[in-house]
């Protein structure tokens, strides 16, 4: 069977408005032989009529329809399937931004002997692309090319502007988790481990369209993003990956605290809050920052503290006075 130089693998679920544009990006590549493993997850609008039509007319676009499952089990699924010597991941709304792109990194991660390489990340604002960033501009892309080994970089998200060695992903047994969210930094991270080092180049790889979602929290992806979090928290804590760690901290922090605010009121945004705290190592975070506490205790969790004791003494405060309110009344009946 011949290998094709790169899988692509992309999860649909929903995305008729933009697939189109996805794949034709992937498909105008000047890499010419690769493989596109475009799987819909029971989406309920036309992705699978209009995925179809475009396999009709290029015969690397293979489709596969299964009942939702979310992206993780697309994406394993996707692995089963793939053929290619790397694969690359993108999601059905995002595209690649320059047709030179898998051409770039398949020459780079060859020509430097490793088994992931990785470029830039622009993001598509209502169709006006701008190479700022979502994180940091350190983070989301590379100034030039070289091989840098991952212990130096530790950082966790952005797992689509990479190719992955398919012989890597399956000899180290690497899968996206089941959790609807957080999955693929999990993956991502486990991939660099493996790999150790990693080649880049600065071009941008991968436009991300941003504004179009609408995230609302439930339970569940409050649930998944912490488990996510934490097992990376315990990952980074053994290894001493101080930078990782800080960054796992921050997301928890920081980015979590939204999730917390739509979720007040629910027993399980308490809970995993203040279970995901407990694997905070302040000591480690203090490595790359002598400024923070040795006990670091995450915003949404100093926020319920900030309610309670808000709570306790308001309800200290009606009892004393509904005692000395009935102290007077006690009084007057007793003729007093």
């Amino acid at each position: 069977m011949h290998q094709p130089k790169i899988s692509v693998i992309s999860p649909v679920y929903n995305a008729a408005e933009y697939v189109s544009a996805c794949v034709e990006s992937c498909l105008s590549q000047t890499l010419r032989d690769i493989e596109l493993i475009f799987v819909d997850d029971g989406s309920k609008d036309d992705s699978l009529a209009v995925l179809n039509k475009l396999a009709l007319a290029d015969g690397r676009l293979r489709v596969f329809s299964r009942e939702n499952a979310g992206a993780s089990a697309a994406r394993n699924f996707g692995l089963s399937q793939a053929n290619g010597e790397f694969v690359f991941f993108i999601d059905s709304d995002d595209y690649i931004p320059e047709q030179t792109a898998l051409e770039r990194l398949y020459k780079a991660a060859t020509a430097n002997g490793v088994k992931i390489a990785g470029g830039s990340m622009c993001i598509d604002r209502d169709g006006k692309v701008d190479f700022d960033s979502m994180h940091g501009r350190e983070l989301d892309s590379f100034p030039d090319e070289r091989v840098i080994d991952y212990k130096d970089y530790q950082y966790d998200y952005d797992f689509t502007r990479y190719i992955y060695s398919l012989e890597m992903i399956r000899e180290n047994h690497l899968a996206f988790p089941s959790l609807c969210q957080f999955e693929d930094p999990v993956f991502f991270v486990h991939a660099m481990l493996a790999s150790e080092r990693f080649a880049t180049i600065p071009d941008a790889v991968y436009a991300y369209r941003y504004g179009h979602q609408h995230l609302v929290w439930s339970d569940d992806m409050i649930r998944d993003r912490v488990e996510g979090i934490t097992q990376l928290l315990t990952v980074s804590s053994q290894l001493g990956y101080a930078k990782l760690h800080r960054y796992l901290t921050q997301q928890l922090s920081d980015e979590m605290l939204g999730a917390f605010l739509q979720n007040t009121g629910s027993d399980v945004a308490l809970r995993e809050m203040c279970r995901a705290n407990g694997f905070v190592d302040g000591c480690l975070l203090q490595q790359v920052d002598s400024g923070m506490p040795s006990e670091f205790v995450i915003e949404a969790v100093r926020r319920m503290a900030f309610a309670y004791q808000r709570q306790e003494r308001m309800k200290h405060t009606l009892i004393g006075r509904f005692l000395v309110a009935c102290k007077h009344v006690f009084k007057r009946l007793l003729g007093r």
